[in-house]
């Protein structure tokens, strides 16, 4: 009888473990698939399978990050600054985390509780150039241009060639100037140290060593201090005089407008894309009772490819997530032919008639 029971307990603890390995296996099994899913711009169907593995395990991996990157793509604003903030509540804050929720807020139109986030991120890792370059274009949207510039140089200099084309088109500095750039933190930017937020979530708070402190509405989080890494002076060139670069892409914004069918017409433009003939135009069916607009901001690279396609809200009227989703998806099968640039960047639109 002794050993009939040390059997059953050996052999219902030999079956969780199976079954919990068993249960491991399939969760990454299915985030394996969303960060494919995601990587290759299915946000749509990215969002559903990191929902799967977060259901499971809510602090399973980068699952609450990437969710909320994808709900950024897919213009989901709300819920993407809602998974910034409980990635942090899991995982403590980590500059991808603060950044996510830093152009959260800015698409939410707190653009200063979206610069704060973004100083963070760049506070934890000041050699990422997309925090610069993110919060240059909050600075840039806000009309604060010497900021703007300032990141925009500075992400330049660490080899972001959207910035460098941003900063030779916006700042005039070219790429070859050798005065240092600055990178503004929390020390020596003008911004308020508070990250406004409207929302429900609950209290949650971190006590790391020298911080600062970042109050929302309901919502209290430890930032850890700022720590300002490259003081020096920016070089904004003279409106005067202005740099050219024949490697950089103009400030060209010809459209180029094509009619798909009856109920869709593309047009592209920005940085010279319109000038630039297609190689590839994916087969589109669209069928929707809306009229308006899905704008997609896209990077193209020298081979023509679409290395880029981001939802782009403040030039849509159309917001429905199947049809962000569709677009998205399409945006990033277009094939151009090859340039003499290595980065071009700018808007194609679906213009849509209802049915």
């Amino acid at each position: 009888m002794k050993y009939l029971f040390s059997f059953i307990i050996i052999l219902f603890t030999s079956s969780s473990y199976i079954f919990g390995q068993t249960l491991d296996d399939e969760i990454g099994f299915i985030y394996v698939k969303a960060e494919y899913l995601l990587q290759t711009g299915r946000n749509d169907e990215a969002v559903r399978n990191y929902n799967t593995v977060i259901a499971r395990d809510p602090g399973y991996k980068e699952a609450l990050i990437h969710r909320g990157i994808a709900k950024y793509a897919l213009g989901a604003y709300k819920g993407s600054k809602n998974d910034a903030l409980q990635s942090i509540e899991f995982h403590g804050i980590l500059a991808d985390n603060a950044a996510l929720l830093g152009r959260s807020f800015a698409a939410l139109g707190d653009q200063k509780a979206g610069i704060s986030s973004l100083t963070v991120a760049i506070n934890l890792d000041n050699k990422n150039p997309k925090y610069l370059l993110w919060r240059a274009s909050v600075y840039e949207s806000n009309d604060q241009k010497l900021n703007a510039c300032s990141d925009y140089e500075a992400a330049m200099k660490l080899g972001d060639s959207e910035a460098e084309i941003k900063a030779l088109n916006l700042c005039g500095i070219a790429k070859n100037k050798n005065t240092p750039a600055q990178v503004i933190t929390s020390e020596n930017a003008d911004v308020d140290n508070t990250l406004d937020q409207n929302s429900n979530e609950s209290a949650t708070k971190f006590e790391p060593t020298n911080q600062s402190t970042y109050v929302g509405d309901s919502t209290t989080v430890n930032i850890p201090a700022a720590v300002n890494q490259v003081p020096s002076e920016i070089s904004i060139g003279d409106d005067s005089d202005p740099v050219i670069d024949e490697n950089i892409p103009k400030d060209d914004n010809t459209v180029n407008s094509f009619v798909v069918d009856d109920d869709l017409t593309i047009t592209i433009s920005g940085q010279e894309l319109g000038l630039r003939k297609m190689k590839e135009v994916p087969s589109i069916l669209i069928l929707s009772d809306e009229n308006g607009k899905v704008s997609i901001s896209i990077c193209v690279n020298k081979d023509g490819i679409v290395t880029k396609a981001e939802f782009n809200a403040s030039m849509s009227t159309i917001v429905q997530k199947s049809l962000v989703s569709l677009a998205l998806r399409k945006a990033r099968e277009f094939e151009f032919q090859q340039g003499k640039y290595d980065l071009q960047c700018g808007i194609m639109v679906f213009e849509i008639k209802g049915s």
